[in-house]
């Protein structure tokens, strides 16, 4: 997400995001119901907006960009909470189902094969590609 975006829930836990947003048109165009689930709270950072199901569940949307503002499909992560809090750069806080204080842990693997060693393969893994878990505080 960037600063020409703008998420909401309704009053059915439906998720929209505001569409058309420019610098020309500021207040944008449409309302895009986001498919996959329903929320109860969301939280956006720079790089994306996380939801808490009505459940307790907990849910990443990927693949927003600017020609793609809705993204393309949400993905849980383990963990049932309460509330959810979240940093510009992208550091998930939350109160456990027991009230405890959580900070979600993010571990990114980058992977690429030396083009010299191996000139026909090209693998590499996307900041996306990551394994995540709970801290408790």
């Amino acid at each position: 997400p960037n600063d020409q975006s703008l998420w909401a829930i309704d009053n059915k836990w439906n998720v929209h995001v505001r569409t058309g947003i420019t610098e020309e048109m500021p207040v944008g165009t449409d309302w895009d119901q986001v498919p996959g689930l329903q929320a109860s709270e969301l939280v956006i950072s720079m790089k994306t907006v996380w939801a808490r199901c009505p459940n307790g569940d907990v849910a990443r949307r990927y693949g927003i960009i600017d020609k793609n503002p809705a993204g393309d499909y949400w993905k849980k992560i383990p963990g049932n909470v309460s509330c959810l809090a979240v940093t510009p750069l992208d550091e998930l806080w939350a109160i456990g189902s027991s009230g405890n204080l959580i900070h979600r842990l993010t571990k990114t693997f980058q992977h690429s094969h030396n083009m010299q060693k191996h000139s026909d393969a090209s693998i590499s893994f996307h900041s996306d590609d990551f394994e995540d878990e709970w801290e408790v505080i």
